[in-house]
C-alpha cells in the first residue's frame, strides 16, 4: 500500500492519525479478529446468543488464520484461541 503525505507539514500537527493509518494497513479478517477480541472486556455483560454469535466468529476466523505466515500465524492463533475460550467459560458458567 502506498501513502502519500504532503511536502509541506505545519509543526506540531500531525500528518496522518495513528488511527487512521493502522486503519488502512488492516485486512479484512484482521478488522473482524479484532472487533471479536475486544469483546472480551465485555464477556460478562453478554447474553448467551451474543456469546454463541462470536465463538462462531472465532470459528469463522481459525481457518484464515491459519493460512497466514508462520510467526503471524502462531502469535494470533493463541489469541483467537485465548478470546474464544474466555466467550466459552462464559456461557459454560452461565448455564
Amino acid at each position: 500500500m502506498f501513502v502519500a503525505l504532503p511536502l509541506n507539514h505545519e509543526a506540531g500537527t500531525s500528518l496522518l492519525s495513528s488511527t487512521t493509518l493502522a486503519q488502512a494497513a488492516e485486512q479484512p479478517w484482521e478488522q473482524e479478529f479484532n472487533e471479536v477480541c475486544a469483546k472480551t472486556t465485555d464477556s460478562m455483560s453478554l447474553s448467551r446468543e451474543e456469546l454463541k454469535s462470536l465463538i462462531a466468529r472465532c470459528e469463522k476466523l481459525k481457518p484464515v488464520i491459519e493460512g497466514l505466515e508462520e510467526t503471524t500465524r502462531k502469535v494470533y492463533r493463541k489469541r483467537l484461541e485465548m478470546c474464544k475460550n474466555l466467550f466459552v467459560f462464559m456461557l459454560e458458567s452461565n448455564k
